[in-house]
């Protein structure tokens, strides 16, 4: 739906800009934009309120529940998408700067409740990687020993390619943190694995299912069952970025 309202958006545009250039209309487009642009905020709630629904739609899941993330974010984007373009147009007159004085330091605070939820709640006592302006990237090449350990990079991102690498029976924890950057795993397609993490500003992905916005949540498992001898657990946050975990199929080689 995105897709379309965008592409309709652009195809507008240049139709106004053509009309306007050879004098068949005279439509100001900078005070249109001006005016309007709040619209894709609203539009951009409406889908992290929708998405659950649509992914369910698609896959022939039932009865999925939006997730808190998906809820605070479509409910804060639709709102203050609303309350600008209600005053851009006239309807009521107020000093909306106090949004943004608000927002950055709110982020700021759920970062750092997100580090507290980190590597020690997660009991990792394996070493600590860290890379700044940086990334760390594993099984590109070469094969490696996963063991349990937490990952950081800043201003850069992390990949882990698990086919490559050797996984020990038991339970293995990987704590991952990008902070302006992205995360990406690629697990084995017959890996038990669990999926836990939080974005912020950015967008998860956990082997096919999404979600996203300003703040996003997402705990998904597949293949974990008392029977699996062999499951790794990834617990993620991306900060003004993103993070994606997806199984190994041939055709991504």
């Amino acid at each position: 739906m995105s897709h379309l309202f965008l592409g309709f958006l652009v195809i507008v545009v240049g139709f106004i800009l053509f009309l306007n250039n050879f004098g068949l209309a005279n439509v100001d487009l900078g005070h249109l934009i001006g005016t309007y642009w709040p619209l894709v905020l609203i539009l951009w709630g409406i889908g992290q309120l929708t998405a659950p629904f649509r992914q369910s739609s698609k896959h022939g899941v039932s009865g999925r529940k939006i997730s808190t993330g998906d809820l605070m974010s479509g409910l804060v984007l639709v709102t203050i998408g609303s309350l600008l373009i209600l005053r851009n147009m006239g309807v009521y007159s107020a000093d909306l700067s106090f949004l943004w004085k608000l927002f950055w330091p709110v982020i700021i605070i759920l970062v750092g409740i997100s580090l507290l939820k980190g590597s020690n709640h997660h009991n990792i006592k394996g070493k600590n990687h860290m890379a700044i302006m940086g990334g760390i990237e594993l099984g590109k090449t070469a094969t490696w020993n996963l063991k349990s350990e937490s990952y950081w990079a800043i201003m850069g991102g992390i990949e882990l390619d698990l086919t490559k690498a050797i996984i020990p029976e038991g339970e293995t924890v990987l704590d991952l943190t990008a902070v302006m950057g992205g995360v990406k795993v690629i697990v084995p397609a017959d890996l038990a694995v669990y999926c836990e993490g939080s974005a912020l500003l950015g967008g998860m992905d956990f082997l096919g299912e999404g979600s996203g916005g300003l703040i996003s949540n997402k705990t998904m498992s597949s293949g974990v069952n008392e029977d699996s001898k062999t499951i790794v657990r990834i617990y993620v946050r991306a900060f003004m970025g993103g993070a994606e975990i997806k199984r190994f199929h041939s055709i991504d080689r």
